[in-house]
């Protein structure tokens, strides 16, 4: 059984040229991720790349132990190193975007996806 990540962080990519926001998940919403990760298809590249100006799509971090690992997530394309995936229905993105605290989405509401 894979082991859970010690801490989650994650990155609203917005910002060119000054550090973008970010958050903690709990344990919790680190198990729910992983879940919601396992469920989505996987495919041999990814959708399509998250450059440009605005919103760019969420980096997630996990950390466990002395090791990282890095979630890109942006609408139904999910990539994980060197693995992506199709998420239909943009559950992760979904939620990512409710577990946001207020005050960022407040804040960013008018770059966010809906």
């Amino acid at each position: 059984m894979e082991q859970l990540p010690d801490r989650a962080q994650v990155e609203i990519d917005i910002f060119s040229g000054r550090p973008n926001p970010k958050w903690e998940l709990g344990r919790t919403e680190i198990t729910a991720l992983l879940r919601l990760l396992k469920k989505a298809r996987k495919v041999k590249a990814p959708a399509g790349a998250a450059d440009g100006l605005g919103f760019r799509g969420f980096k997630v971090s996990f950390m466990t132990g002395g090791s990282g690992r890095e979630l890109r997530v942006k609408g139904n394309s999910v990539s994980d190193g060197a693995q992506h995936f199709s998420d239909d229905r943009r559950t992760i993105e979904k939620f990512l975007l409710a577990k946001m605290p207020r005050e960022l989405h407040d804040q960013f509401l008018s770059v966010l996806p809906h």
